[in-house]
């Protein structure tokens, strides 16, 4: 290869890295990378009770109003007593999620 070669090469490997990182940055510093609440619940529940929630509808102070898919009784036994087809769940700034049992949520 000749010198203008390795030149041209070398710069357009280091146009690319910029590219790169700011995409990167951009995307961290827009939280590209952060899950949605509803992504966050259905985690949760899942994780901690092995059920699967389906959609989420969001309602007011960070509540989500969500369909269950896939109960299971440890659910049910953290829910307390009712049954629902749908639960309430709080999903605080922090990524925490708990549970608020069924609707209406309050």
């Amino acid at each position: 290869m000749t010198r203008k070669q390795l030149l041209l090469l070398i710069r357009v490997m280091l146009a690319a890295s910029l590219v790169i990182v700011v995409l990167g940055v951009l995307a961290i510093v827009f939280d590209v990378f952060a899950p949605s609440s509803s992504e966050r619940a259905r985690g949760f529940v899942l994780r901690e009770y092995g059920a699967k929630l389906g959609d989420c509808r969001k309602l007011a102070r960070a509540r989500l109003e969500c369909n269950i898919d896939k109960g299971t009784p440890e659910l049910r036994q953290a829910l307390g007593p009712g049954r629902g087809d749908s639960i309430c769940v709080f999903v605080f700034e922090n990524a925490s999620v708990v549970l608020d049992g069924y609707p209406p949520c309050r």
